[in-house]
């Protein structure tokens, strides 16, 4: 208020008295400075905004690279536990291994049954032998009875 009491008085003055006023001279420094603060508060409101623009770029640029990280650690995750529990394999050795493992179970279930097979003929024959061997010895006994008592013939058996 004080300054523009100042102001007014400084209208009566003459021209030439104005200027040389040292009120004059602080309300002229005083005007000026007030259109250096607006002048700078204007570079300042525009260097925020360019700085908000620039914040809200830099946000959303990083909300969504951490986005995509997240949802990139989720897959990573996943084929992991994929590896981890045998779905995913590197190498096609297991599927091999397990092929010769068929292979080879086929082959021993073969054999088995070979060898099941042969035992079985075995005891059949083994079992026909001594049939035939036990034949054999009662004929031995029967012949030898039958001819103990005629000792120089052909069919006479020593023992």
């Amino acid at each position: 208020m004080f300054v523009l009491l100042m102001a007014g008085q400084v209208g009566h003055a003459s021209a030439s008295a104005v200027k040389l006023n040292p009120i004059t001279r602080v309300v002229e420094l005083l005007e000026g400075l007030a259109k250096k603060v607006e002048q700078d508060g204007k570079v300042e409101e525009d260097l925020f905004e360019t700085y908000v623009c620039w914040a809200k770029t830099v946000i959303k640029t990083k909300t969504a690279t951490n986005e995509a990280a997240e949802a990139r650690i989720e897959e990573l995750e996943a084929y992991i536990d994929d590896i981890k529990s045998g779905r995913i394999e590197f190498t096609s050795e297991r599927t091999e291994l397990e092929a010769q493992i068929k292979a080879l179970n086929q082959e021993i279930e073969t054999a088995e049954d070979l060898r099941e097979k042969e035992k079985a003929d075995f005891e059949a024959a083994k079992d026909e032998m001594t049939k035939a061997i036990a034949a054999l010895e009662q004929a031995v006994e029967v012949l030898d009875e039958a001819t103990s008592k005629h000792k120089g013939s052909l069919l006479t058996i020593k023992r």
